[in-house]
This record gives C-alpha cells, structure tokens and sequence, in this order.
C-alpha cells in the first residue's frame, strides 16, 4: 500500500488526545446512604447485565479511536500497489552498444535488458508501446504500438550493434514522442542521473542501468611497421579491474601465431609489449587471452605500412608539391605517365590534371585543376579531420578553384559551398582530391602546407589492397571501378556473411569487430570494424527512478479514487454508532 498524501499522519496527535481524556475522565467519591429502596430497581438492572455496562463504557473509547483513524487514513489517500506498469503508454529506450554485451548473471547485459522489457510488456494493460534503439544514430523501431504480441517480437529479435550509443539523442527523441502521462524507461549499464534529468525534466523515467564493475582486460592499441628491412610491432594492455591480472597476448596472421607472450598487469595499470620481428602479412590480428567479463574490446586489427613509402610525380606536377615532400623526407621519384609500369604495386601518386582516367591503380594524392575554373570569395571553412590536424587556414587565400569532380568524395575544405580538399577511394586506393591549382594560392608560403603533405603521406601509406578502418555497421559510399561493383563480405573464419552491389548500394561494414576480406572476383580487399574508444570500459551505474511521485500517484488515485470515501463512509458509521451507545447509556 501507498499514500497518496502521508502527511495527513500527523493527524495521529488527535488520537492521542483522545486517549489522554480517557486517562482524566472525572472521578467519583464514594458515600455512604441509609437506603437504596429507590434505586432497587436500577440495581436489578445493572446486576442483570453488568457485561453490558462495561461494554458501553469501553465501546465509546474504541468506536472514537476508529472513526478518528479512518478519517485520518482517508485524508492521506491509501492506494494499493497493483503489479500493473504506470503510464498511458510506455516507451522503451535500450541501449545497442558494444559494452552490452559483457558478461551478467551468466548472460550478458543486452539479454537481461531484453528479458526486464519483455516482463514490463507482459504486464500491460492497454498501454501503448513505443521502442527505441540507442545507436550511434538512434531508430524508433516500433511506434505506438498497442499489439502486446507484435511488441514482444520486436523486443525478442533486438541484437547488438556493437557502435557507441548516442544516449543523449535517444533521450531527446524519447521527449519528443512522450505525451502527459508517458512512461519512459531506459535500459543500459551507465546513465548518468544527470543526464536524465537534462533531457527528460519533467518525465516520468526509469533508468534500469544493468550490469557490474567486473574485471576487465582492455587491448587499447596495436600497430605495425616496417622499418629498416623488419617488420616490428606495438601493443598496449589496460587492467582496468582493481587487482592484478594475468593474460597471454598473441598477434595472429593468416591462421598463423605469429608472437606470444604472458603478462602480469597491476591494478588499473598499462603494459606496453614490444614485438621485434614478424613475418610480413598485409594484415595483422592482435588479440589478449584473458578471464575477463568483457570479450569484445579484446581483439585488434594492424595494416602493415611501409615507414617511408616513395612518391611518384607522374607528368608535369607542380614543383611547390614536389618539394614540400622532399621537405618532409619523402623520396621523390619523377615518371611520365606513358612509361609508368603498372606492376609496380608500391608507392604514392602525385599527379596533376583534369581526369582520373590514367592515374595508376594506387594510393594518390590528385591537382584537380581545368581550364574551366571559379572565382572564390566566401570564407574557408574545414571540417575536423586527420588531413587537417595542425593546418591553419584562417589566413589561406585561394583566388579561384575547379569544378568539382563527380563521384563520392568527402569534403573537408571548403569556399562557402565549393568543395577544395577531398578524399575518398578510386578503384579500391585512397585518394586525395585538391580542387585547385598551386600557383592560384598562396598555400605553399604558409608552414600548414607542409603539415597537410605530411598528413596526407601518413594517410596514404596504408596497405594497398586495405578499405580502411570502419565503425560497426558503418555506410559509406566507394567510388570503385567497373571490377569491384559485386563484393562479397568473409570474416576471419572464411563465412560468406552477405553479399553487396556497389553500384546501387552503400558499402556496409558487419556489426562484430574483427578483421574482414571483401572478395570481387579474383581480388581481395580487407578492411577492419573497430570498436570505438568509448567502448571499452565497461562501468556500470546504480538504477534510479526520476519524477515517479506525480505520475505513479495519478495512476494510483485513478484506480483507487473512491478507496477515501469509503473509508469516510465507514467513518461516519463509526460515529453514528457511537453516539447510539453514548445515548443508551445515558438513558439508563
């Protein structure tokens, strides 16, 4: 039972003081007569029923204290709690992410979610359900649906998406979809109070944060290189439990164990392991064997670089190019365009023109420059990205630039809406696109020029036939060739996961992290799903419930709203019969 108003329970005091004028009713004195002759026959009476005269005595005193409690139990607002779920409709909000999927009560944290929602479904009493997946974008998977049925199936094939959840964004969407009298509920292991109260002020929530703060060993990096004629390697382990952990880490090739070493990692610590030598693969797979709750932020995929791949400037190139690689150690190597041979499979493009048409089947950084051009006079923008890092534009003066080459490029600079700086993938390699002559710009005067070459050398000098780094379940668009326009998608265990048609669709990366091979015809590329920083700890917080007094009391009063007057009713009855017994015993 609950109150809707328990401050009514001062009202106690009053049975008290009817206790206390119990405690001082008056007292008589005895005295002595010559004769009780007139009184006979009240003594006949009181003789007669003497159990009678005690009852109405003691039964005055009990018949007050129950009308007064009564009274006082109706004013505070009794309600009996109903296992029923408060709320005109219910929206689920649950969280997708990789940290989901550590080890609870031997399952993991997303199948608990799943289990608690699919008990507050169960429960419904007509109520609308509404449901929320808490993605890197968030997705209303079902909107007010009032089918009980349709909603536990909805509920029972959710699944990870592995990507960092955007909480604060679920949240709001949760605001905007929620009426007067919604219940909203979220499922995750670590939303913050605060958070919540931002974003859902004046809302009924319940956080059902799920989970604990088990050990955890976390892989946060791994990479490999080549330098001076051997391949060596990196990695960085974190124990963020509160003891010391063992663990065997292992770096894996083409179904090879390439390194193996055991490691003893302090409490909240890091351990740096440094590999010597490695055979040379194009892909490597990091991984730390471990008795952890946590398996997902245990694996880590590595490309093998060259640590100073040659640059090759085919035809006629800016020399302002040419020198600020030589600038930055690059060995620059000039070739004609008619004389480049195709089979040589290293290297970075420079070149100069207005077509992609001969530029060589590798990673290239591209002049785009027409007779046709535009003048420029908005302001230069960029957008945040490692081309960019340590670049000042602010000052950088650009008079006129080319139209825009067509396919799927990335923009990250830009003149109001014309594109200067862009990079995407050309027949598989990365390619970086500037949309403007040199000699139009002052750039090769400023030190951020420099810089960008440098970045776009480091960026270019990964491995050949690898797509890149991508986010779980990640869409992008690739600008392929002819060739590659039908892929199908392997993991590390050589499974067709699915199949995709480039030139209609978008190239979407599996869910899992892990190392992959997407095969077209007789070629393979690979690529890596890496999971996000963010997702690699696994803490967890305390579940709580905001605003619950003035929704859960409405639905309380709206179930029970005549529990009061009845209370009052019988009250009142109490009343009516202690003034009977009152006036009887006067009476007599």
């Amino acid at each position: 039972m609950q109150f809707i108003s328990p401050l009514y329970f001062s009202l106690i005091l009053f049975l008290g003081a009817v206790i206390l004028f119990y405690f001082f009713r008056k007292q008589y004195t005895e005295k002595s007569v010559s004769s009780n002759m007139l009184w006979q026959q009240t003594l006949n009476e009181w003789q007669a029923s003497p159990f009678l005269k005690k009852m109405q005595q003691n039964l005055l005193f009990w018949l007050q204290i129950l009308a007064l409690l009564l009274l006082m139990l109706a004013l505070t607002g009794p309600v009996f709690k109903q296992n029923a779920v408060v709320g005109d409709d219910v929206i689920f909000v649950i969280d997708t992410s990789a940290s989901m999927s550590a080890d609870f009560q031997e399952k993991d944290r997303f199948t608990a979610a799943k289990n608690e929602m699919l008990q507050i479904t169960d429960i419904l009493n007509g109520q609308n359900v509404t449901i929320i997946q808490a993605g890197q974008q968030p997705q209303i998977l079902l909107n007010k649906e009032s089918n009980k049925s349709h909603a536990e199936q909805v509920i029972t094939s959710l699944e990870l998406t592995y990507d960092h959840e955007s909480m604060d964004e679920a949240l709001r969407l949760a605001n905007s979809l929620a009426g007067e009298g919604s219940a909203i509920h979220v499922f995750s292991d670590n939303v913050e109070e605060e958070l919540a109260a931002d974003e859902l002020p004046e809302r009924y929530v319940q956080v059902h944060n799920i989970g604990e703060n088990d050990v955890n060993l976390s892989l946060i990096s791994f990479g490999v290189t080549y330098t001076e004629g051997r391949t060596s390697g990196v990695a960085v382990i974190e124990n963020q439990s509160n003891e010391v952990q063992n663990a065997e880490f292992s770096i894996l090739g083409e179904e090879q164990q390439l390194f193996q070493q055991s490691v003893e990692i302090e409490a909240g610590e890091r351990e740096i392991i440094q590999v010597g030598e490695l055979k040379e693969l194009p892909l490597y797979e990091g991984v730390i064997s471990t008795k952890d709750s946590y398996s997902a932020d245990n694996q880590l995929t590595a490309v093998l670089s060259s640590g100073s791949p040659q640059v090759y400037s085919l035809g006629e190139t800016s020399s302002f190019a040419v020198r600020g690689f030589e600038t930055i150690g690059a060995e620059v190597i000039q070739a004609a365009v008619g004389e480049w041979d195709q089979d040589n499979g290293q290297g970075i493009i420079l070149a100069e023109g207005d077509t992609l048409e001969e530029l060589p089947n590798l990673p290239a950084i591209y002049f785009h420059s027409s007779a046709e051009k535009v003048e420029l006079n908005e302001a230069i923008t960029i957008q945040e990205d490692q081309l960019l890092q340590y670049v000042d534009h602010d000052s950088l003066y650009i008079g006129q630039a080319s139209e825009p080459l067509e396919g799927n490029w990335e923009t990250i600079m830009q003149s109001g809406n014309h594109p200067l700086i862009q990079k995407g993938s050309h027949n598989g390699q990365p390619l970086i696109i500037v949309n403007f002559s040199l000699s139009d710009s002052d750039w090769p005067l400023h030190p951020g020029f420099p810089i960008f070459l440098f970045n776009a050398y480091e960026w270019l000098s990964q491995e050949t036939d690898f797509l890149g780094y991508y986010q779980p379940g990640e869409e992008k668009w690739l600008n392929v060739s002819s060739s590659m326009q039908s892929i199908d998608i392997f993991n590390i265990e050589d499974e067709n996961l699915y199949s995709l048609n480039l030139e209609n669709e978008s190239f979407r990366a599996p869910v899992q992290p892990g190392s992959y091979q997407a095969v077209s015809q007789d070629h393979i590329y690979h690529f890596a799903v890496a999971l996000d920083e963010r997702e690699k700890q696994i803490t967890s917080g305390q579940s709580f419930t905001l605003n619950a007094r003035t929704l859960e009391a409405k639905q309380a009063s709206s179930v029970n709203e005549s529990l009061w007057f009845w209370l009052a009713l019988i009250a009142l009855v109490f009343i009516a019969i202690e003034w009977e017994v009152y006036r009887r015993g006067h009476r007599v």
